[in-house]
């Protein structure tokens, strides 16, 4: 599954907080897919929350759209044990807990394998024999639109759009409402049959 660059952007931010408070920005990828604002709301740890949501996210998901679906991949987090630990910024969660230590809640993540969210179909490279041409449409819309991004992995099944230079302005650029917007029609530009 290809990593969406709404995922990469917040693994980037993650990654620089982590390595600002101390945490070890070099540790390993965990085994799950990068998880956009790697924070979890107070919805996320409610425990015995039946509500189920489609996992499966549409081309050019909304920011709505993709929290729901992974405040409930988080919720399952913490009902099988992965706690919500804060972090110095306000941020933290599930996520934060399980990269501090995920020889101890692997078990909890995999759990939840069922429910982690799955990138649109046209997303897959499996399934979209024109994702790399997709993707280099997307990064020229997203570059046309003002954004600081570049393709990474190119060629790889984990091929996808990052910030680059990762500097704080271009991450708050990418990451604001608008930088998302651009994103999101960029996606779904690219990616759309003609």
């Amino acid at each position: 599954m290809r990593n969406a660059k709404v995922k990469n952007i917040a693994v980037a931010a993650l990654l620089l907080s982590l390595a600002a408070c101390g945490g070890h920005a070099d540790a390993p990828e965990p085994q799950v897919a990068a998880i956009p604002g790697a924070t979890a709301p107070a919805s996320a740890g409610t425990a015995g929350s039946t509500t189920e949501v489609d996992r499966q996210l549409p081309l050019g998901a909304t920011k709505e759209e993709i929290n729901r679906a992974y405040d409930a991949y988080y919720a399952c987090w913490t009902q099988h044990g992965v706690p919500s630990d804060p972090a110095p910024d306000g941020n933290g969660g599930p996520l934060l807990s399980y990269k501090k230590n995920q020889k101890k809640y692997q078990a909890a993540v995999d759990a939840c394998a069922d429910k982690e969210p799955l990138d649109a179909p046209e997303l897959d490279p499996h399934q979209n024999p024109n994702f790399a041409d997709d993707l280099r449409k997307e990064l020229q819309c997203d570059r046309g639109h003002g954004l600081s991004v570049e393709i990474r992995q190119a060629g790889t099944d984990d091929a996808g759009i990052w910030v680059a230079p990762e500097t704080k302005a271009n991450l708050a650029k990418a990451n604001s409402d608008a930088g998302m917007e651009i994103q999101r029609q960029c996606e779904i530009s690219a990616f759309t049959a003609k």
